[in-house]
């Protein structure tokens, strides 16, 4: 395995990277390829993005000034796809491929094999190993994302972890609690939670509805936020007015500023039913120094320490889920315990310079292991 002792970013040449995806919208994934690649370029490595057409990602990338070409490498049906990125490799000179999602790395590596140079592929959650097989080496959000590659049969020695890290200054500046609650108009001395994600069954907006519902038994003046747009917006809101919980429910579609958002809370909560990658809305949660709850599943217990920084709850359990909120809520003093342990271990493990180090060495690693100085 690979540790971040092993080489220093100060060593050894610079190097050109072709990141490859070919996403349908800019969230998680998408979000973590642009932070890698100006991580890189701040240490003088050419990252090139190479892509289908999605103006959110280009607009992301050009705002922070990196290369980034619009090329018809989509579909898994696309079998011109790995030639043309074998082309497009050896014509910027790429060191490395490295890929993101499933398309781009089973194209990724296909052209890897065809220009001769070595492809690393992020995998963001619990995929079927099929797009990855062609990889040289696999770079996991999450050890439990790692273990399930690993039980399909990939080799263990293929595969490290690379946990997807953020830039604490992101987290700077944001208005205080009060202030944000004064903005929203939510009242001061409401408690107030929230979730942060893609409106989809797999999220489990529904269950945290139900666990809603159960803690105004407790809590009357309870506000749930629920940030984020999705094919479940009309399920989730239909189901609203269902429960009768209708003035107690914020549902405020996709947010630009969910950071600030999320000051507004008191917990943040994840409860996805489909196992997470890594569950990057409750690292953000901890940046911001918010206690967690989360399903209680493989990479969701990496973002968070039982007990310590948060609690988690059996996936689909409403009322396992609003005693978890619930212990938090009744418990300030726990709650900002929480909070403070999570936040210095969010800035332990999960920051931008973390991921940075760690891609380049993987990078020097797959260079060694192709006999590439």
């Amino acid at each position: 395995m690979v540790t971040g002792e092993d080489s220093k970013s100060s060593t050894g040449r610079t190097l050109t990277i072709l990141t490859v995806i070919t996403p349908s919208r800019y969230s998680g994934a998408e979000r973590v390829s642009v932070y890698l690649a100006e991580g890189l370029g701040r240490r003088g490595h050419r990252v090139v993005f190479a892509c289908k057409r999605n103006e959110e990602l280009l607009d992301a990338l050009k705002r922070r000034g990196i290369e980034a070409h619009a090329l018809p490498i989509s579909g898994k049906g696309n079998l011109m796809a790995p030639f043309l990125l074998a082309w497009f490799a050896e014509w910027i000179g790429a060191d490395v491929i490295h890929t993101h999602l499933s398309t781009a790395s089973l194209w990724g590596a296909v052209a890897g094999k065809v220009a001769r140079i070595p492809s690393i592929a992020s995998v963001h959650a619990l995929n079927i190993r099929t797009c990855y097989t062609y990889s040289d080496m696999l770079a996991t959000c999450s050890e439990g994302v790692r273990e399930h590659m690993v039980r399909q049969g990939i080799p263990a020695e293929r595969i490290e972890v690379m946990y997807n890290g953020l830039n604490p200054e992101q987290f700077e500046g944001i208005p205080s609690e009060r202030e944000v609650r004064e903005e929203l108009e939510l009242p001061w001395d409401a408690p107030v939670i929230g979730e942060v994600a893609h409106l989809s069954p797999r999220k489990g907006q529904m269950y945290l509805l139900e666990a809603v519902a159960l803690l105004l038994e407790r809590w009357p003046r309870l506000i749930c936020l629920l940030v984020g747009e999705g094919e479940d917006r009309a399920a989730l809101e239909r189901r609203v007015r269902e429960l009768g919980i209708e003035d107690h429910v914020r549902v405020m579609g996709y947010r630009s500023d969910a950071r600030r958002i999320m000051q507004a809370m008191d917990v943040v909560v994840l409860p996805s039913v489909a196992i997470e990658g890594l569950g990057i809305a409750l690292i953000e949660g901890a940046f911001l120094g918010k206690p967690v709850v989360g399903s209680d599943a493989p990479g969701i217990r990496e973002a968070l320490v039982d007990g310590s920084t948060g609690l988690l709850a059996p996936p689909g359990d409403a009322r396992a889920l609003s005693e978890a909120i619930g212990k938090i809520l009744g418990n300030p003093e726990m709650a900002v315990e929480m909070g403070g342990r999570g936040r210095e271990r969010a800035m332990a493990m999960f920051t931008l310079d973390h991921m940075v180090e760690r891609a380049e060495n993987l990078y020097r690693q797959l260079l060694r292991d192709n006999n590439i100085s």
